[in-house]
């Protein structure tokens, strides 16, 4: 079906037609907050900026692949049947009333749009990042802008031009609309995603007085979502402090009788206005006709339920197309000129009239079960300290709850102005929900597996199931396009290196899917290895040469031609030793002594060239590694490795399974869309001038990606819990490891769980770019910049690091921060946001005092170079602390005697603009500058954050 669908290209245009696709979307939401109905009717009839949309998106959604992983979940399931009902209703209705059948059953046909954003955060997960940050957006630029042409339509509206050819007023937001996406960002900041000025605050806590004197269904999508946000939360104290606030100014305006009357009508603007259309929702009122609209919803929405519930519509409905206002005797807008109103003002009522009570409880069961799915997973998140996670789906949850509200009370979700936005934080919340569950199968504790082998084969094989669509573009990572044309194809069993020895520079190869065991390949220049779906290049051998002795069973160790080399914890002796055994696809630990011997572990005696087991291996797959790498360079430039999964190859430290590194020859090389698993070094090394894009690499055994040379691009990868075999990350281990380059950019990764650091660039590497990527709970530094110059660290979301888990040094001192810049000169630190555990590290600077590794001849009695930490830029950061202590700033650790010792404080490293964020009360010093703890009026009289700012909780 696949093949059906798609147009010949490659997979690379596609991942670009993806990532386009989500920034245009976004300019749709934005001119829908904005300019609200006037927006929707730009474009040709019939085709609208919404159909546009749609269309646009339908592309995106098919060509991210993972349209089949969607229906996994009860509110998508529940989605797709409310679609297919109402579809059936709108087809049926079609012929008789043509285009407005189809306009009708928008309101539920629009859930495409929930699938298409869902789809694509299952593809990437990164672009949730993106997301938050369009939000970000959203609160920050958009609402402002949409208060202010809101103001100018209820006091100019007789000015405002029309749009050319409609009878719509060019600013056409309605009260309620702007309530809903108001209430949106007020939860964002509520919860702590966005900060914000007081001046902001204010502003819009008056344009909430004022929509709610307007409009009740618009005071109440504020009003609710923002108190359960707030409860949620714990802000139990901070809502207490703004609602007695708010208390005082509606006594004072109700007092003074304060009131401002706006043309065309319409209620004014007073703490009256307020009160009364707080009261009107559970009791009578005369004032400005409240009664009356009132009772006219609650006239027509019992005729409603009498011919639905009680009547010959129970099951259909009246249907998609017709005028529901004219068919129940509702009209009204007449007596305005128009235009008429055709549904009722209740989305509920919406499906019970038009779908009958299928219709009804189908919509039902989809707004409860996503909420409640997202309710649950902000409770799960917060029990397992993923605070962020938790701040993020109450967001979603109450960013849905007041369109939901607001569209309870008017005709909302029927038109594209708020219905498209509303599919939309659906969808995020859908493709959220399942990244996050994905994350933590991943992410299982080790004592789980240990002591439930045969549960964790089974999640491990629900993960690849439904949640390998993460960092792919495709529901495995190892599917691809289809071999093209005069491609060499390569069957299962071949020797991929003797067909490549006869093909010529440029040849393509495609790889069939299966296992191709103990396959090394040496390319020649331009050459390109395409995967089929579920290729495999597997640098093990099987093992059948087993025989039992005493209480063990004993095999061949199998030789390598390779040393030993790189440093190991104390307690994992061999990380080191590039052969490997694997039992049932997980990795063996090798022990130094037979009498530590136990299931799980191995023994390999080098005087009798014998390994020991404990474990009994009959009837299970038992591996031992015989190859060194999948791709060993061998000076062949501008290769391409593609849709490959390569695992368990006997890779020396430092060097990569696939290795495109260590020959002036071997650059320019695409490594896209592979899974690099399981081998002993580095899952992927490259040269100058490559491209690693999409990859999944993880669980290898020192570290996931080694880039190397100049010019080297690192985007859009999923890279995790790599250092599996203990090496010291002290030496050289983790997530990426990059020295000596030169425009180096690591941008948009998702870098989590590894033992070591998560992104690492040391050695005089120059001009690094590090930006947009998400680096969580990596045991030691987030991002780590060592004994280098001029770099760039903007717009990365760095979350709980230093860990210290596997045996990993985490967060000592100010080692193992967020941010951490040693020794290096000419960083610009910026637009970050780095949440700190509990006594770890925020952004750090330090100086060491270090040595420059490439000294010049100097005279006789000169002393040595010294690397200088000076010129660091630290500004318009947000670091969020979640415990009681922690530290960020400038550290020096060198004695008085070295020349180093002062450079801290005279370097002309600047920390300002930054906020700190304190989530407990605490009296610590939570800044350093120079040789000690300082509390932040000490780092501000030091010259530092003269325009920062400390945020403390309640």
């Amino acid at each position: 079906m696949r093949e059906r669908l798609r147009v010949p290209t490659d997979a690379a245009s596609e991942r670009r037609a993806t990532d386009r696709y989500l920034p245009i979307l976004a300019l749709g939401f934005a001119g829908y907050v904005v300019f609200g109905k006037s927006f929707a009717y730009l474009g040709l009839p019939p085709l609208f900026v919404g159909e546009i949309l749609f269309a646009l998106g339908l592309l995106a959604f098919l060509v991210s692949g993972s349209a089949t992983a969607l229906l996994s979940t009860v509110p998508a399931i529940s989605a797709a049947l409310l679609m297919a009902w109402v579809l059936l209703r709108t087809l049926q209705g079609l012929g008789s009333y043509g285009v407005d059948a189809l306009r009708d059953g928008a309101v539920a046909l629009y859930a495409g749009f929930g699938f298409i954003v869902a789809a694509l955060l299952i593809e990437r997960p990164i672009r949730i990042a993106e997301i938050v940050g369009y939000f970000r957006v959203h609160a920050r630029v958009l609402i402002p802008i949409a208060i202010v042409l809101y103001l100018i339509a209820r006091f100019f509206g007789a000015h405002i031009p029309k749009v050319p050819g409609q009878n719509i007023d060019i600013i056409s937001v309605r009260s309620g609309e702007l309530a809903a996406h108001l209430c949106g960002a007020l939860v964002l900041v509520v919860v702590g995603l966005c900060k914000v000025s007081r001046t902001w605050v204010v502003a819009s806590l008056g344009a909430a007085l004022l929509i709610a004197s307007q409009s009740r269904g618009g005071m109440l999508a504020l009003l609710i979502p923002l108190l359960g946000a707030m409860i949620l939360t714990g802000q139990v104290g901070r809502l207490a402090a703004i609602a007695a606030v708010l208390t005082l100014v509606m006594i004072v305006g109700y007092a003074v009788d304060f009131e401002i009357d706006l043309p065309r009508g319409e209620r004014p603007i007073s703490a009256v206005a307020v009160v009364e259309n707080l009261t009107s929702v559970a009791s009578a009122s005369a004032a400005n006709n409240l009664d009356g609209t009132k009772l006219w919803r609650l006239s027509w929405w019992q005729a409603i339920r009498d011919y639905t519930l009680h009547g010959p519509y129970f099951w259909t409905g009246k249907g998609f197309g017709m005028s529901l206002a004219e068919a129940d005797g509702f009209v009204v807008g007449l007596e305005r000129g128009g235009p008429v109103v055709r549904s009722p003002h209740s989305v509920h009522m919406t499906y019970l009239a038009r779908a009958g009570v299928p219709g009804l409880a189908l919509w039902l069961l989809t707004i409860g079960s996503w909420t409640i799915a997202l309710l649950r997973a902000a409770h799960l998140a917060w029990r397992r300290g993923d605070l962020d996670w938790g701040r993020y789906f109450v967001f979603l949850a109450c960013y849905l709850a007041s369109i939901v509200i607001d569209a309870s009370f008017d005709v909302a979700l029927e038109g594209p102005m708020l219905g498209i936005p509303f599919w939309i934080v659906f969808g995020i919340g859908v493709g959220s929900l399942m990244v996050y569950r994905a994350w933590h199968v991943v992410d299982a504790p080790a004592g789980f597996r240990s002591t439930a082998r045969n549960g964790a084969r089974i999640a491990a094989l629900a993960f690849l199931v439904v949640a390998t669509p993460l960092g792919s573009s495709r529901p495995e990572a190892a599917e691809t396009a289809a071999c093209p044309p005069g491609a060499i194809l390569v069957p299962v069993g071949a020797s991929i290196q003797a067909l490549v020895e006869k093909a010529p520079p440029g040849a393509v190869f495609c790889i069939a899917a299966g296992v191709h065991r103990a396959q090394s390949i040496t390319p020649k220049d331009r050459q390109v290895f395409i995967g089929q779906p579920g290729a495999v290049l597997n640098g093990a051998e099987r093992v059948s040469d087993i025989r039992r002795k005493g209480a063990f069973w004993i095999i061949a160790s199998g030789q390598l031609e390779v040393r030993p080399f790189g440093s190991c914890l104390r307690h994992r002796a061999r990380c080191n030793d590039p052969r490997r055994f694997f039992l049932d696809d997980q990795p063996l630990e090798p022990v130094v002594d037979l009498a530590d011997l136990q299931p799980g572990r191995i023994y390999s005696d080098a005087a009798t060239g014998l390994s020991y087991l404990a474990d009994d291996p009959s009837g299970r797959v038992l591996e031992r590694t015989r190859q060194l790498y999948a791709f060993d360079n061998g000076g062949a430039s501008g290769v391409t490795v593609k849709g490959l999964i390569v695992e368990k190859y006997a890779t020396p430290a430092q060097q990569g399974a696939i290795f495109g590194d260590e020959n002036h020859r071997a650059a320019d090389w695409l490594i896209e869309d592979n899974e690099a698993r399981f081998n002993s070094g580095s899952g992927i090394a490259t040269g100058a001038r490559s491209v690693v894009r999409r990859n999944k690499v993880h669980h290898n055994g020192q570290l996931g990606i080694s880039p190397n040379g100049a010019d080297v691009l690192i985007e859009g990868n999923e890279i995790y819990e790599n250092n599996i075999y203990g090496f010291d990350a002290g030496w050289e281990a983790g997530g990426v490891k990059a020295g000596k380059v030169e425009r180096l950019t690591l941008r948009g990764n998702h870098v989590h769980g590894n033992y070591g650091s998560g992104l690492w660039c040391d050695v005089d590497c120059r001009n690094v770019l590090f930006e947009n990527n998400l680096v969580e709970r990596n045991a030691d530094a987030g991002i780590f910049y060592e004994i280098s110059f001029e770099a760039i660290i903007r717009n990365n979301i760095v979350r709980l690091n230093g860990t210290g888990r596997g045996g990993q040094q985490g967060s000592v001192w100010v080692w193992g921060a967020g941010i951490q810049i040693a020794a290096s000169e000419g960083v610009q630190v910026y637009g970050n946001t780095v949440t700190v555990a509990d006594g770890s590290t925020g952004i750090v600077i330090v100086d060491q005092g270090r040595e420059l590794t490439d000294q010049p001849k100097r005279r006789h009695g000169a002393g040595k170079l010294l690397y200088r930490t000076m010129r660091n830029a630290v500004h318009d950061n947000e670091i969020v602390y979640e415990g009681s202590s922690g530290l960020s700033g400038g550290a020096s650790d060198v004695p008085a005697s070295n020349p180093n010792f002062g450079i801290i404080e005279t370097g002309a490293n600047q920390f300002d603009r930054n906020t700190y964020v304190l989530r407990r009360s605490s009296d610590a010093r939570f800044f350093i500058w120079g040789h000690g703890p300082v509390a932040f009026e000490t780092f501000r009289s030091l010259g530092q954050e003269a325009n920062g700012r400390i945020v403390r909780p309640d």
